[in-house]
């Protein structure tokens, strides 16, 4: 009886030893870095921002010089041939000017997809600290019950088959601790190449403060239309058919023109224009179906991310749940451990639980911000 009092009384120095001791670098003031600090330092340390007058004024350069140039007079070759070459002519000139539309388009842009891809960047940093945070507690646990497994041991109150067991967890949650370390420092690094600065986990932290996003106002057909009218690829389609549009009309006006000119075309000019139209009708056909075809895949992709949005709301309103009823069953085993009735280590696990499922419904809320940014990235000004 002594023995077994003994061991029991070293276990709890064990615990309570064991619950004093902090995992390395985790003291020590870090610079906290905000999301709205972060966004900032991306536009500033950005040189491809600070050169988009340049670009602009590039292509409006290359338009001007190219219609400086243009002319709808050629020579050499047959009806056809020449009415092709003035078509070309007019086009090559309009894509000269869309390139222009396209590099304003650009600028404009550019502090929306900056903003966008930080903020995406500093969500998966916040979802790697709530994974961390989740893999140290469970390395911490698996090492107090290690521990007391050992001293167990040597009072016969367990087999080494029990001890095995208890090692093996605990070298299994350190892999999981080490791998959650290093994706906290992969996401790191890559929210510092989003803003231009290095970030080392030992010098900098994030601030974890975020907010339920309103979901209910949400409007599918304004969301809709604010993707097709602000996507550089459904702008780039959209101009693109508009110059197949151009062409194809050029064509047919060029047709009508010369056969109001002339009594009577020979046979080998009327299947010379037939091949042109052809051609036009070709062009713009396939430019119209890519285009329709975007904006049914857009159609589809912002459905699905309101239903995932709408889904992960669900999911946050059952973690809620969940996480008040774990807190009231940890309230309850606060009770029986004051009152000896629960080991230290039994009330230190239910406090993990506890705080398992508080990051798990963070995190949620983090992945419904990320789902949500993404779905309303453009509906909202960007700076000109």
């Amino acid at each position: 009886m002594k023995k077994l009092c003994k061991a029991l009384a070293l276990i709890l120095c064990t615990v309570m030893l064991l619950s004093t001791v902090t995992v390395a670098g985790d003291s020590g003031v870090k610079k906290v870095l905000t999301l709205e600090e972060a966004k900032k330092l991306a536009i500033e340390n950005d040189t491809q921002y600070k050169q988009q007058d340049s670009y602009v004024k590039q292509r409006q350069e290359d338009y001007n010089d190219m219609a400086d140039s243009y002319t709808d007079h050629v020579k050499g070759g047959s009806v056809v041939d020449k009415a092709e070459r003035r078509i070309n002519n007019q086009i090559n000139l309009d894509k000269a000017y869309d390139a222009v539309e396209v590099e304003l388009f650009n600028k404009k842009d550019f502090k929306r997809k900056s903003d966008y891809d930080v903020t995406q960047a500093y969500y998966d940093v916040m979802i790697a600290k709530y994974a961390l945070d989740d893999a140290k507690r469970a390395m911490d646990l698996s090492s107090k019950n290690f521990e007391i497994a050992k001293i167990k041991l040597e009072f016969g109150m367990i087999t080494k088959t029990d001890l095995s067991q208890a090692e093996n967890a605990h070298k299994t949650a350190q892999a999981k601790y080490n791998t959650a370390l290093s994706d906290l420092e992969t996401e790191m690094i890559a929210l510092g190449k989003e803003i231009g600065i290095e970030l080392d986990i030992s010098k900098y932290d994030i601030d974890m403060r975020i907010s339920m996003p309103t979901i209910s106002s949400l409007d599918f057909e304004k969301i809709k239309e604010d993707h097709i009218k602000n996507s550089i690829i459904l702008f780039t389609q959209k101009n693109e058919l508009d110059r197949a549009k151009s062409k194809k009309y050029l064509v047919e006006q060029e047709y009508e023109d010369y056969e109001e000119s002339v009594r009577k075309m020979s046979e080998k000019l009327v299947e010379d224009f037939e091949d042109l139209k052809f051609e036009a009708n070709r062009d713009y056909n396939n430019a119209q179906y890519e285009y329709d075809e975007s904006v049914k895949e857009l159609d589809i992709t912002l459905k699905t991310q309101f239903a995932a949005i709408n889904t992960l709301a669900e999911t946050i309103t059952t973690l809620r749940k969940s996480v008040e009823n774990q807190k009231t069953t940890f309230a309850h085993d606060r009770i029986k451990y004051e009152n000896d009735q629960l080991s230290k280590i039994e009330f230190e696990k239910s406090e993990s639980d506890l705080k398992d499922l508080e990051n798990k419904l963070m995190t949620t809320i983090v992945s419904l911000n990320s789902q949500y940014l993404t779905l309303t990235q453009y509906s909202y000004k960007t700076e000109k």
